[in-house]
Order: structure tokens, then sequence, then C-alpha cells
């Protein structure tokens, strides 16, 4: 294993917490930014992007026949989007919602879209865990795949959900509270209880999605960040699209998608930051819940049977490629298939075995000699010879 997970001390996990000061502020915002050295980050945001886009139009189309249960209409929704997208790209959608289908088919594409829709899902899994891992994390397309679609399905219901209390709030309110201001109180929280909503499944993505089950304290600073930063960005991109009208003399016919993408590509830099963030406030702020030691022992805990084991093969180690139990479904079918290829790898393998070798050996005679000079130190018969 890396000595990045082997030698770091437990010890410093833990340390006194320390106030949020305009400095401490300043050195979260720069170790933030050389986290974006890390040339995985580089075109993360562009296919989460591509992933919002993807799932939008199926999300949509679920959300029609979910809210049709409530009897909710989506013209709100059609309305903003032509206000801020071109009259082409609305009367797309126009069409799109006010399609119709029988029961059979609602059903296969409630599946179908949940199937887009959790490839967003995947995308941020990915993202959260390898955040948390410090760029260590072995993925896993199947287990991965598989455990977005939950959370695909709960993002669609944190909508409808939302949508229904933002379009019949006031009518719910009176009906449980029968009092007039009750329901002028709650139509003027629909907004802000909007924005908790969506607070809430951001900080549900963050925390269920990644691999590595950490404690909430320690996602919930990203969420906070990444809600207040979709809210401005989505608050600007009204502005800009309100102002700059002749968007469309330089894409023509495609203005439409290439705004809605500039919109999408924004928020998934905004997903992309709060994620990160989390780990910079942890260190900044000496919370020690993200710290190597921490994120091995959070592995151990959530499998305690074999925690060893999986953190093996959760965590990439300097000689993982040693191992060939560890070889991807690539390297396997390559060592049967592939002439010549089994004599290569196994030449790989011996000489990283002794790679290892050498360096384990050295590091015995370098402690070796610092439990020597230790003992020579605390001999007091030795200064006198």
């Amino acid at each position: 294993m890396s000595d990045f997970w082997r030698n770091t001390a437990s010890e410093n996990d833990k340390g006194p917490k320390v106030p949020l000061t305009w400095k401490k502020f300043l050195k979260i915002c720069f170790h933030l930014w050389r986290q974006f050295d890390d040339p995985y980050y580089a075109g993360f945001a562009a296919q989460i992007a591509y992933f919002f886009f993807m799932a939008s139009v199926p999300m949509m189309i679920v959300l029609t026949q979910v809210l049709g249960v409530f009897d909710i209409s989506m013209d709100f929704i059609k309305d903003w989007l032509d206000s801020h997208l071109s009259s082409e790209m609305g009367s797309v959608l126009s069409s799109l919602f006010n399609a119709s289908s029988t029961a059979v088919s609602n059903v296969f594409l409630i599946l179908l879209a949940i199937w887009a829709s959790s490839s967003l899902a995947f995308s941020l899994s990915r993202l959260t865990t390898y955040t948390l891992s410090y760029g260590r994390y072995r993925f896993n397309f199947f287990t991965e795949r598989v455990k977005a679609i939950p959370m695909a399905i709960l993002s669609i219901l944190t909508i409808a959900v939302s949508l229904v209390v933002y379009v019949y709030g006031n009518l719910i309110a009176h009906q449980i509270f029968h009092s007039k201001i009750m329901s002028e109180i709650i139509s003027n929280l629909r907004t802000p209880l909007l924005g908790l909503l969506f607070f809430a499944m951001i900080l549900a993505n963050y925390y269920m999605l990644p691999r590595i089950r950490v404690p909430v304290a320690a996602v919930l600073p990203g969420a906070v960040v990444a809600t207040i930063g979709i809210m401005l960005v989505t608050w600007f991109y009204s502005l800009y699209t309100s102002r700059a009208v002749n968007y469309n003399l330089l894409y023509g016919a495609f203005s439409s998608f290439v705004v809605m993408m500039l919109w999408f590509y924004l928020i998934s830099w905004v997903l992309c930051i709060g994620m990160m963030f989390n780990k910079s406030w942890d260190i900044h702020m000496k919370r020690g819940r993200l710290t190597p030691a921490k994120i091995k022992s959070y592995i151990l805990d959530q499998y305690p049977l074999h925690g060893e084991e999986m953190f093996n093969k959760l965590i990439i180690g300097d000689y993982d490629m040693a191992d060939p139990t560890l070889d991807s479904m690539a390297v396997k079918f390559s060592r049967k298939f592939d002439p010549g290829y089994e004599e290569k790898r196994e030449r790989e393998i011996e000489e990283l075995k002794e790679e290892r070798r050498i360096r384990l050996r050295i590091e015995k005679e370098i402690e070796d000699e610092l439990q020597e000079a230790t003992y020579i130190d605390a001999d007091p018969e030795s200064d006198n010879k």
C-alpha cells in the first residue's frame, strides 16, 4: 500500500478547531484553487454538463408523469425556459411535454429516464469518491452504476415534491392550518423552502453517492457552498440571457443548445467546487474528518468483516500491479488472448517486486540506524566511553 496511506499518523486526525477568519478563508480558497492542478478535474465539469443535458429531457418527461398525479401543469416551467432560452427550444419542449402515451409506454419511459438520469449520479459518484480518496480510488463501473440508480430516483422525487410545494403551497397550507395568515406566511416561504429542498438533495448526493461513507458533517460545508453557488450562477445566467439577446448570431440554430449547455456547465463547476471545498475546509479548519487515516478507518468500519480486503480493492497502492487478483477485466482477457502479453506482464511484475524488496530493505536499514542512534543517545554510559 502507498506510503501516503500507510504512514499517516492517526494522532493528527484531530486538533483544536479554529474559527473562520479572513486569512483562513483565503487559505481555503487557494487550497481549492491548487486542487485544480489535478488533471482529473480539468474536464470533469464538461462531463457532468454532458450528463446533465442527457438526463434533463428524460427527467422532465418523468416529471410530467409524476406531477400529473397531482394535476400540476408544467406550463410554468415552459414559461421559464421560454424566457431564458430561445423560442425554438421552448416549442420543442412544449411538444415534448404535451406528448401523450399509454400506460405501458409510461412505465417504459420512466425506466428509460431513470437510467439516463443515473448517468448524472454515476458521474457525481466518481467525482465525490475520487476527491475523498485523494485521487487514489479504484473505479468499479457496475457497482457505481447500480448505486447511482436509487439516487436518480430520489432526485426526481425531490424535484417533484419541490414543484408540488412551490405550486400548491398556498392550498396545502390552507387545508392544514385553515388560516389565511398562515397561508400567506407559507406563500412567502415557498422560495426559501424550495432552496432548502435542493440543498437537501445536494447534501444527499454528497453523502450517499461516494463508496466511502463519511459523516454528514464532513460534506455539509460543500453542500452549503454548492447550494449558494447554484443560486448565484442561475441568477447570473438569467441576467446574461436577458441582456445578451444576440448570442444566436454566433451559433445560429444551435444557440438554444449552446446556452443551455453553458448553464449546465456552470452548475457542474459549482458541484465540483462544492465537493472539493469539503476537503479544503477540513484541512484548514482542522476538523480532522477527511484525513487519509480517517478515510481508511471509515472503510474499515464500513466493511467490518473484510475491511482490509475492501480497502485494498478501493484504494490504489504503489504495488497493486504486482497482485494478479487486482487485474482489471481488460488485463485478464489480454493475458489469455493477446499473444506475448502474459510474458511481458510477468516481467513487469518481477521488476516491481524487486523494486519493492529494495525499498523495504532500505527502509529497514534506516529504521535500524534510527533505533541504534536512539539507544546510544539514551545510554548515559556511552558519553563516558
